[in-house]
């Protein structure tokens, strides 16, 4: 398990009526972070994760926003996941991931209506460890958003659209 306890301070970044980005001030954010993983039982392994942040403007020529939340920044994140070997095939586990993040604003000015809406998404996926002329191989498939949810990335300054259910599959060859 893991606890930590931080304030980081940065500038600020500003958008104008003119739609010109700068810096101007700072802006705070106090957290806290949780982690605990390990084995729960034999073959099965978990993990889970939370992070509660206060991302507190603290400086601005903006005097109407110091004290709102940071524009982008979500306050709260929690994650869990397990990895599970199967009795029935030996090498092969599954695995599941559930992300959860809270909505954020997408100004400084903490408008309700101008919101970024919170998401949860969930993800599944294989893996299968072989050794081949000796030497490990794991290949993996997963199924990121397996439920094909509409959400938004936000981190501060940069705001994008969630990525749709994506396939991957993937081998590593240990040499």
């Amino acid at each position: 398990t893991t606890a930590a306890v931080f304030q980081i301070a940065r500038p600020l970044l500003v958008t104008s009526p003119a739609n010109i980005r700068g810096y101007d001030g700072e802006q705070q954010n106090r957290g806290l972070e949780l982690n605990a993983y390990g084995l729960l039982l034999p073959g099965l392994r978990g993990m889970v994760s939370a992070t509660f942040l206060r991302p507190e403007i603290t400086q601005t020529s903006t005097l109407a926003e110091i004290g709102k939340d940071a524009a982008g920044v979500p306050d709260k994140t929690f994650s869990a996941s397990l990895d599970w070997d199967t009795p029935w095939v030996s090498g092969l586990s599954l695995n599941g991931r559930v992300i959860y993040t809270s909505g954020s604003y997408l100004t400084n000015a903490n408008n309700p209506w101008q919101k970024f809406s919170d998401w949860t998404r969930f993800d599944i996926g294989a893996r299968y460890v072989r050794a081949f002329n000796g030497r490990p191989v794991t290949i993996r498939a997963n199924i990121e958003n397996l439920f094909d949810n509409n959400y938004w990335l936000t981190t501060g300054s940069f705001v994008t659209v969630g990525s749709p259910r994506t396939y991957i599959l993937s081998a590593a060859f240990d040499f």
